[in-house]
């Protein structure tokens, strides 16, 4: 069993880390893709400028056409090097965004496409192989404990020595407490030795959740194995307990959420998003009037030279109007999502394999907490690029300020904020750790010994 743990979890961490790696591809080729159309928009407003090639709608000295139609800007959320023992949503959610100043961002426009299947099934990192192998690791090394020495005759021997229920049990399950500690212990000191100290606080995090979560499984079986019966029933309660714990229990929270608080069909998003198009096309030269009225200085005098900057006006108008009809329908998409985490943050607790899920996800920084965070700066930076290209569209100028650009920069939350998140769920699984534990310490005094 030792050596199948060992196997599990470096197993688990070489895939994990494999999936790092393709993480840090995407933020490259983002990063790359981002500096590729840039020189390309140079080379082609300098063939423009000096006669060697026509202009045409998608000209790149057109602030409006470039930043929504040749620009490659992306949001990008690093990945920490815990992303190895924690896939969590990094392979659900983006971790480059693209952003464009004509649209609005969204993580579930997701440009990295994940197979369905994979994606139901999860991926085998370290957090997968603690929540569901080591249990049944625990379960394996305590399932006989005392009903084995029982059975085979020799329990009654031993309490014929100095030697009380108590001891003998307390004896039997150190060993096994030790072996898949010092397994959890040596995992996690190798990996503070690999990754960089500006992450041990987030390691730390996360051995806290797998000691904890290790510490309920121990505690449960204690308390099982304690009770009346022989061996082939304590293993078929323990593994019983396995699949309605880590399995039956997670898949009921799932629909009941669900049922709880629907999602509102796509369908809905889409019809009304199409409703808003063409009833601000059907407005566009009243728009156009309107803006124009309060924007006097921006009315066209004459021809510019530029292509398409009426066009280029009327989709900023429309634009502006089809946001402002879809905002409510979108916010009551935004708020079903919210409603549907407080749930799950609530009944997770019935189920300490989805509690240990969440909090390895959010300690390792691929939860949906690091993710919000992220969304939330790129909202701001989407915002910040429209304030950049917009008036220099409506201006109708010659854009050619590619190195003025502001730049997407992650702020990473403080670690404090994810303290304060995990410190409830970790408590819960020692708590309850605790209880179970006390049973089975006080079942031995009160077992009959047949």
């Amino acid at each position: 069993m030792l050596i199948f743990g060992i196997v599990a979890l470096g197993f688990a961490l070489v895939n994990g880390e494999r999936w790092r790696s393709h993480l840090n591809g995407v933020r490259a080729a983002a990063a790359q893709q981002d500096i590729s159309a840039c020189a390309v928009a140079r080379a082609s407003a300098t063939r423009i400028n000096s006669g060697q090639q026509l202009a045409t709608f998608f000209d790149p000295r057109n602030a409006y056409v470039y930043a929504n139609y040749l620009m490659s800007h992306y949001a990008v959320l690093p990945a920490t090097p815990l992303a190895a023992f924690t896939v969590g949503q990094s392979d659900l959610l983006p971790s480059a965004l693209p952003l464009a100043p004509g649209r609005l961002p969204s993580l579930t426009d997701s440009s990295e496409p994940e197979n369905p299947h994979r994606l139901l099934i999860g991926r085998f990192d370290p957090a997968f192989a603690v929540i569901f192998l080591f249990p049944l690791l625990i379960m394996g090394l305590g399932y006989a404990l005392l009903a084995g020495e029982r059975e085979r005759g020799t329990l009654a021997l031993l309490l014929a020595q100095p030697l009380t229920l108590g001891a003998l049990f307390a004896g039997k399950i150190m060993p096994r407490i030790l072996l898949i500690g010092g397994l959890l212990v040596s995992f996690i000191v190798i990996c503070a030795v690999i990754v960089p100290v500006s992450t041990w606080p987030r390691l730390a995090l996360w051995s806290a959740v797998a000691i904890a979560y290790a510490a309920f499984w121990f505690a449960l079986t204690a308390a099982l194995v304690t009770r009346p019966g022989g061996t082939a029933m304590h293993a078929v309660t323990l593994a019983a307990a396995w699949l309605a714990l880590t399995l039956l229990v997670p898949t009921g929270i799932n629909l009941a959420v669900k049922t709880m608080a629907p999602v509102p069909s796509r369908v809905e998003l889409i019809l009304a998003s199409r409703a808003a198009t063409d009833k601000a096309t059907a407005q566009r030269s009243k728009l156009l009037g309107a803006f124009y009225e309060d924007h006097p200085e921006l009315a066209p005098a004459g021809g510019d030279g530029l292509h398409g900057a009426d066009f280029i006006t009327l989709q900023l108008v429309t634009g502006q109007r089809v946001e402002r009809d879809l905002a409510p329908v979108l916010a009551h998409f935004s708020d079903q999502l919210a409603r549907q985490q407080r749930l799950v943050e609530k009944l997770q607790y019935l189920s300490p394999a989805l509690l240990a899920q969440s909090a390895f996800a959010d300690a390792a920084g691929t939860g949906p907490a690091r993710y919000a965070w992220f969304f939330e700066q790129a909202r701001a930076h989407h915002s910040e690029l429209r304030t950049f290209f917009e008036p220099r569209a409506l201006r109708k100028e010659k854009f050619a300020a590619w190195d003025d650009v502001p730049g997407f920069d992650y702020v990473e939350e403080p670690i404090i904020s994810v303290v304060t998140r995990l410190a409830p769920a970790v408590g819960a699984l020692l708590f309850v750790a605790l209880g179970f534990g006390l049973l089975s310490w006080l079942a031995p005094r009160r077992q009959i010994v047949a």
